[in-house]
């Protein structure tokens, strides 16, 4: 079946390539109104084709913006949740192991201070000074 069709393609598309050529040949007797014939029926041929290929290329364009409007949206939206996610364990991390060592770390520096204050005034009163 597809090689009748494209067999009958082949041959309509030599008919109409041929067709200015055979007018020209066969048509009227003088040969400027048989070469004016020839060129509009050649520039008409183009101007049929040219835009039966604009409308495909149309239509292939508007079919591939709808695609990515398909296929990109949801992709936005799956980045959007995990980053929302990323954004949670971050903030879940933070609350529940570093402001933790945070604290402990402040409550450690405190006692050092605190006990190297200590550790001062003790040598200080031991006599040491006048």
């Amino acid at each position: 079946m597809k090689i009748v069709f494209f067999v009958l393609a082949a041959v309509l598309v030599g008919l109409a390539a041929l067709a200015p050529i055979l007018i020209a040949i066969f048509g009227p007797n003088e040969w400027i109104p048989r070469m004016q014939a020839m060129a509009v029926a050649y520039a008409s041929a183009f101007a049929c084709v040219g835009a039966i290929l604009f409308i495909v290329v149309t239509g292939l364009l508007a079919l591939i913006a709808f695609q990515l409007k398909n296929n990109v949206v949801p992709l936005l939206e799956k980045a959007t949740d995990t980053m929302q996610t990323v954004k949670g364990t971050t903030q879940f991390v933070s609350e529940s192991v570093v402001q933790p060592i945070i604290k402990t770390a402040g409550a450690v520096a405190g006692a050092r201070a605190m006990v190297q204050t200590l550790v001062r005034r003790n040598n200080g009163s031991n006599g040491s000074a006048p």
